[in-house]
């Protein structure tokens, strides 16, 4: 028999006797502030993860179902990946949706895998802007730049195929949500397909991912009754969506579009 599992909200150890694999699930929104829910993960949540990595763990096996978020934690996530990748292997199961950041963060996997019925939906670098003036805008916008440049870029063509052309990543970062299933994904992307489909809960941030555009319309149908929230969430989160869309709105009116 193995040992007892060890948990948190987002991650356990595999009961396996020699310890040597781990499970990591990224089930929800990556976020800097807040937590709505205990599966959203903050940077300090990740680093506590894998700092808890015993030793003797030479693969780790990253489970995403994320509609993405903060780009900042995101970025900090994949320096810590990358000290790993010295000890471990890692692998990156798309076990529903891996959404903006989500998408170039399981690019630092040495293997990735996706369900029949799981995507990928690549689009450029976003960040949500409260009371910002026309400067401030800018200035994001220049580090919005910058991160697509040196982060998303290199990690997008770090595993790309011969079809990863700079022309098809100019198409993908063209200020559009693009939704790639996953044999579209696999013509790009060294990315294995795993023949059969992943029974996955919805996406626990529903708010989030209404936010992007031409969503799939099954990842709307899935349900988990375990995922219900109260009514005075519910609003809150709508409000804040909202919020989102109108600074997005504000974004394209002050800079045309570069967001």
């Amino acid at each position: 028999m193995g040992k007892s599992q060890q948990k948190n909200n987002f991650w356990e150890m595999k009961a396996s006797a020699d310890e040597k694999s781990a499970d990591l699930f990224i089930y929800g929104a990556i976020v800097s502030g807040y937590k709505w829910r205990d599966e959203d993960i903050t940077l300090s949540d990740f680093k506590d993860a894998l700092d808890a990595l015993p030793n003797t763990v030479k693969t780790l096996n990253m489970y995403v179902n994320s509609p993405g978020g903060s780009v900042f934690v995101t970025n900090a996530m994949i320096n810590q990946l990358e000290r790993k990748k010295s000890s471990i292997t890692i692998n990156a199961y798309v076990d529903g949706i891996a959404a903006s950041a989500a998408s170039y963060l399981i690019m630092n996997a040495d293997n990735i895998y996706m369900y029949k019925n799981t995507f990928l939906m690549i689009h450029k670098p976003m960040i949500t802007l409260w009371s910002a003036n026309a400067t401030d805008c800018r200035e994001q916008a220049e580090w919005l730049d910058k991160i697509e440049s040196r982060t998303c870029i290199p990690a997008y063509k770090s595993k790309g195929t011969d079809q990863l052309t700079d022309e098809k990543i100019s198409e993908l970062l063209d200020g559009k949500d693009n939704w790639l299933d996953a044999d579209e994904a696999a013509e790009l992307f060294n990315i294995t397909i795993l023949e059969d489909e992943k029974d996955a809960v919805a996406c626990a941030d529903i708010e989030l991912l209404q936010i992007y555009k031409n969503v799939p319309n099954q990842l709307f149908k899935q349900t988990d009754p375990e995922q219900s929230i109260s009514a005075k969430e519910m609003a809150e989160r709508k409000r804040i969506a909202e919020g989102a869309k109108a600074n997005a709105a504000f974004i394209e009116t002050i800079l045309g579009g570069m967001y």
